[in-house]
């Protein structure tokens, strides 16, 4: 390389010499040389201006819809694959100037010139799609996808081509592979290969992604659920718990097991709710005893699901689980009516899967301490999948009491498979109506009984 000496700033008075022996430096001091260099300039000056003017002009008509200025845009530029496709799209999609076939002419000349153009082939396939012509989407689709493979529209877009001519097989790598890319489609892609397939064991096998994260799983399973395919997702939960998931965290199964319960899936639950025991997921259920509830001692903790214990959410209550003074010296559920409302509150409920055409008893000890309204809290059974069935409830507990019994009798009706238990307070209209206070539950049983004359029903009716 060679090497320039430092500048003597003297020298600047001197003319630069067109003997130089470096062939990169020539004298302009000689009038005619100046004069072509700056004709030179000002050509290129005026090319590149014109260049730019005609630049914006076709822009200009580029970004208008209207075909006209595109015509004529054209034949000041009648190679430019922009304007080609610009002029396809807007005959395809403005709706005062559709032709289809016009679209695919100036689609098929786009990528003619600018073949390397992913977006000019995916807009060529979606086109000749709507006129129904396979074998041009599909050559379209095909130059595509390798153009630009980690664009998640183009693979959304590839997919769609596939179901829409009705090839799921091809059409499931590209959702997958989507779906890698950007787990925002996941819903939009559930949706779309659910109502073209309707095939979920597919769906989850070919589409839905297998990796360490549960949660694509979780939703294909809620999306079956919401569309009141309670088979297709019972299938999918059991390639779940014998895959995938054998270990499924309990947060991610409540919203489905829950789903199930409140849309009176009890035996689709009672699935689920074993599954999880033997997962070990869940304690599993005590050895065997003749009381029918989960955890009717509060000994373990709180799920707040499927056929444990769930309690109302209300900020005006305090539960605490593992108060130390029960009815046998144990733990017991504690609840403080800290802020003095008068208000419904299910206090504490649990599912529970029983017989029809069943006698049963529910019995608890209660005490409370200054319970301030005439309406305490009580115990109710409400049978689930009756709405003729009215629930049948204790009597209240208010004021202050000592640890005390309570209990309901109650028959169940033909073809029912659940009951709620509820430890329930109602809302009270006679004053004193606000309730402030404390109360004790403990040793809550179910149990069968059996068939006396003249006992049945015996609890009252709200």
């Amino acid at each position: 390389m060679r090497q320039y000496s430092n500048p003597d700033l003297s020298g600047e008075r001197e003319s630069i010499s067109c003997n130089s022996k470096d062939p990169g430096e020539w004298s302009l001091r000689p009038g005619w040389r100046a004069a072509l260099f700056l004709i030179s300039i000002l050509a290129g000056s005026v090319w590149l201006a014109r260049e730019a003017i005609r630049v914006a002009s076709v822009t200009y008509e580029i970004d208008s819809l209207s075909v006209s200025d595109l015509q004529r845009a054209l034949q000041r530029d009648p190679g430019n694959p922009e304007l080609l496709r610009r002029l396809g799209w807007v005959y395809a999609y403005n709706p005062t100037s559709i032709d289809l076939e016009q679209a695919i002419k100036y689609f098929r000349q786009a990528v003619e010139l600018s073949p390397g153009r992913w977006d000019f082939w995916m807009e060529l396939g979606t086109t000749c799609d709507f006129v129904g012509d396979t074998t041009c989407s599909d050559e379209a689709f095909e130059r595509a996808a390798p153009l630009n493979p980690m664009m998640p529209g183009l693979m959304w877009s590839v997919g769609n081509h596939y179901l829409l001519t009705n090839r799921p097989e091809k059409a499931f790598p590209y959702f997958r592979k989507l779906l890698a890319m950007d787990p925002e489609y996941r819903d939009s892609t559930y949706r779309l290969c659910l109502r073209a397939t309707q095939n979920p064991q597919a769906i989850f096998r070919e589409v839905v992604p297998q990796g360490k994260d549960s949660l694509p799983r979780f939703a294909f399973l809620m999306q079956l659920a919401a569309n009141g395919d309670y088979g297709g997702a019972m299938g999918v939960w059991q390639q779940m718990v014998s895959g995938p998931d054998r270990t499924p965290g309990l947060t991610r199964v409540k919203l489905f097991l829950d789903f199930l319960l409140d849309h009176d899936r009890i035996g689709d639950a009672s699935k689920v709710w074993d599954d999880l025991q033997v997962a070990g997921v869940i304690p599993p259920a005590p050895l065997p005893t003749a009381n029918l509830l989960y955890d009717g001692n509060f000994e373990g903790p709180l799920l707040n699901t499927g056929f444990d214990w769930r309690k109302d959410e209300s900020p005006d209550l305090v539960f605490d689980f593992a108060d130390p003074t029960g009815y046998k010296g144990g733990k017991c559920l504690r609840i403080d009516f800290a802020v003095g409302r008068n208000l419904d509150y299910d206090l504490l409920n649990q599912i529970v899967r029983i017989k029809p055409n069943t006698q049963y008893q529910l019995t608890a000890y209660v005490k409370s301490d200054n319970l301030t309204s005439d309406s305490g809290p009580r115990l109710r059974v409400t049978e689930l999948g009756c709405d003729d069935c009215l629930p049948r409830t204790s009597d209240p507990t208010v004021g202050t009491t000592p640890w005390h019994p309570v209990d309901v009798d109650f028959l169940t009706h033909p073809q029912i498979e659940a009951v709620k238990i509820s430890f329930w307070r109602p809302q009270n209209q006679p004053y004193p109506s606000d309730i402030t206070g404390t109360v004790w539950l403990d040793e809550v049983n179910l149990r069968t009984v059996e068939n006396s004359a003249g006992e049945l029903n015996r609890a009252r009716p709200r």
